[in-house]
């Protein structure tokens, strides 16, 4: 059976993967709404605010925010916009919101009534993403002034120009909108809706409308029209209108502003928080629960007030209701919005995971990884997540996260052009034709994200697949594992080893793992050997433009043989072999100690312990020259062939590197570079230490006929 034959829902169907707060066409809308996933920990945020929501109706209260935290990923705009949804009831091709979600609660139907009783009331929700509708100029008064704005836009005034919009409040007031619109329009010959936009422009027509509607003199008319004073409005006044506005309203009305992305928005600007404070502490004293505040923000509110908590304690008393979401549960909506399968596929693939159950075992054994990194636990969840893997839920959210943190236009997947949602349903699409054995390779998740990467990123890439394309040295696996590499640079729960690469690669469950190994380990040599990549002792890693310039400046700096073979003898005679002395009986005897030609300290003439590294002739460690040279007073240990050579000159050329470099004069993003590669040369050293001691351990395992003390 083909894969794109398996799911319940079409594959390739439209999907709104993303949530925007301003898309609101009916064909979105229904299917945000129809296929929305109550997971449990969502089930109990549902309880948390309507249980609290629908007290307000029973008691008036001035605790009416409500906080909603969650980094990308964990679904808080979607949740912010399902309560819009929910709220207001709106009809979507015949059927209320809280119609639909009847099925989703058939399991839990005292939540559902909840839901059904607070919706009975008229509620009017003004639903916006801050970051979008808010002004550039963010001073003291920015987030009194988004409020304006969107409030009097939903009045139908054109709250993006304070001044026109109060001149639509008093001509409103006066009864006298229609007149004005319809005096303006003859006036101009375009509608005043239309024109409001260029009120700057049309003074000509303005001004003899307000004579002629408000009765107005013309030096009146004219002088309040060329009056440049930005037009300034009070907390006070603001809070006055709305509760005018909802005055009118009957008693069970409320009026919701629903607001995306605060927390990012405000920050940590103390002179926004305060903004903030205040308004929603007049709304809640003045409106007493009529008008409630939902905001969204990537940190709880705790957390953004907590440098100066007493401050601003009482914007934590009016967000009362704290709701705090995880992306623990993006692997439960994306199997029920994408992957859920027909009944016969589930069979089949049941069928399938019977049968190579011990293959699957094998197939997904990470190696150095944490415990929540791996395959399948089972059929059952084969076949909610075939053709991906459980891991591949956990890694791409810190990719995700990775990527916003590390990448300048990463930073847009915060505006949410990408989703895990998106990208799971992209990488099935690539392997629909393929059958029930095939699987997802972690590589095919770089597309989903590449259009959002910094261009030295993108770069890199492209410049592969062009030479593979141009058969330049470089194949097109080669560019996959590339693509790979990119994806785990910054995640530290797979070491990025041969082992782990090859699983990562895996994409059938009939795979041969040793010859995948050494597939994989040709795309790396050839990865390395065009700089596109670098290696730490076993793991190897991704290189931007910059970091391959530095990478092949560093590769090129010269260490000679000696002093590396210098350095090699401070280690085993400074480091591991600390004695001085052999011990025969009840004597000590000092020693020569050497390593290849170089002597470590005063030579004695006496016996001579003389390691011989791999910088030694091959001539020279041959057992004839060996049993010559030894005879008499001298051991000789030929260390087993370990990296600690490689490791070694890795580290002293990266150390020589930084010295001949003016590193306080380069550019910042250069300067961190280098400081990684400083760490590297560190960790460089280290591993040379270890297989240092594992190449003498060998050898003298096998050989050493001396004891030290």
């Amino acid at each position: 059976m083909k894969i794109r034959d398996m799911f319940a829902d079409d594959i390739n169907r439209k999907i709104n993967g993303v949530i925007k707060v301003d898309q609101a066409a009916d064909g979105i809308i229904e299917q945000e709404l129809n296929e929305y996933v109550i997971t449990r920990e969502l089930k109990k945020h549902f309880i948390t605010f309507f249980n609290y929501y629908g007290d307000a109706f029973d008691q008036p209260t001035a605790d009416m925010g409500v906080w909603i935290s969650g980094f990308f990923g964990s679904g808080k705009s979607h949740f912010l916009k399902m309560l819009s949804y929910l709220l207001e009831n709106k009809e979507v091709k015949g059927v209320r919101s809280v119609e639909r979600f009847r099925k989703k609660f058939e399991d839990d139907p005292a939540t559902f009534m909840l839901i059904d009783r607070a919706a009975r009331g008229q509620t009017e929700t003004i639903l916006f993403n801050i970051d979008i509708e808010g002004f550039s100029n963010k001073d003291k008064a920015a987030v009194l002034r988004v409020f304006a704005k969107m409030f009097y836009n939903h009045l139908g005034f054109y709250g993006e120009n304070l001044k026109v919009a109060m001149m639509e409040r008093y001509i409103d007031r006066q009864g006298k909108t229609e007149e004005f619109c319809r005096v303006f329009e003859g006036k101009k010959g375009k509608s005043w809706l239309e024109m409001r936009r260029a009120f700057a422009f049309n003074g000509k027509f303005i001004i003899p409308t307000l004579m002629e509607v408000l009765d107005m003199s013309e030096d009146d008319a004219r002088g309040w029209f060329n009056d440049k004073t930005a037009t300034e409005i009070s907390i006070a006044q603001l809070v006055e209108d709305m509760k005018a506005y909802v005055d009118t309203k009957p008693a069970d009305f409320r009026l919701l502003f629903m607001i995306d992305e605060v927390g990012q928005y405000v920050g940590t600007d103390t002179d926004m928080l305060l903004n903030l404070q205040s308004l929603t502490e007049k709304i809640g004293s003045e409106c007493e629960g009529k008008i409630w505040v939902i905001c969204t923000g990537q940190e709880a509110i705790d957390e953004i007030i907590k440098v100066r908590a007493d401050e601003f304690s009482r914007i934590q008393a009016r967000f009362k209701t704290r709701l705090s979401l995880s992306s623990s549960s993006v692997d439960e909506v994306i199997q029920k919005r994408i992957l859920k399968k027909k009944s016969e596929a589930s069979a089949d693939l049941e069928n399938v995971y019977e049968q190579n159950d011990s293959v699957l075992r094998n197939l997904f054994s990470f190696s150095g990884s944490i415990l929540d990194i791996k395959g399948y636990s089972g059929s059952r969840e084969f076949t909610e997540n075939f053709p991906f893997v459980p891991y591949q839920f956990i890694i791409m959210q810190k990719v995700f996260a990775e990527i916003r943190k590390h990448g300048n236009s990463g930073k847009h997947l915060s505006g949410g052009e990408r989703s895990m949602l998106s990208g799971f349903q992209e990488a099935a699409q690539k392997i629909q034709e393929k059958d029930e054995y095939a699987l997802v390779p972690f590589f095919r998740f770089y597309d989903t994200v590449h259009t959002f990467l910094d261009g030295s990123i993108r770069r890199v890439i492209e410049r592969c697949q062009k030479a593979a394309d141009n058969g330049d040295g470089i194949e097109q696996q080669d560019v996959d594992v590339l693509k790979l590499l990119y994806l785990i640079r910054y995640i530290d729960d797979i070491p990025s080893n041969l082992d782990n690469i090859v699983i990562l690669m895996s994409d059938d469950i009939r795979v041969d793992k040793i010859i995948m190994r050494e597939a994989v380990r040709g795309c790396l040599d050839r990865l390395i050997s065009q700089n596109y990549i670098g290696r730490t002792g076993d793991t190897y890693n991704f290189l931007t433009d910059e970091e391959q310039d530095i990478q092949r400046e560093i590769r090129d700096t010269n260490v000679d043989t000696a002093s590396i073979v210098e350095r090699i003898a401070q280690m085993i005679y400074g480091d591991i072999f600390t004695t001085k002395k052999f011990r025969y009986e009840k004597y000590d005897f000092a020693f020569d100690q050497m390593v290849d030609g170089i002597t470590v300290g005063a030579a004695m003439g006496g016996m001579r312990l003389r390691f011989l590294t791999v910088a030694t002739d091959a001539a020279e460690k041959t057992e004839f020259s060996l049993m010559t040279e030894s005879k008499g007073n001298e051991a000789i240990v030929v260390l087993t062939d370990t990296p600690y050579y490689e490791s070694l000159e890795s580290a002293m050329k990266i150390r020589k590197y930084v010295k001949q470099r003016n590193v306080s004069q380069l550019p910042k993003s250069v300067q961190k570079i280098i400081s990684d590669q400083q760490d590297e040369a560190g960790k460089y050293e280290l591993s040379a230490m270890t297989e240092l001691q594992k190449a003498i351990e060998g050898q003298m395992s096998r050989s050493m006929c001396l004891s030290f003390c």
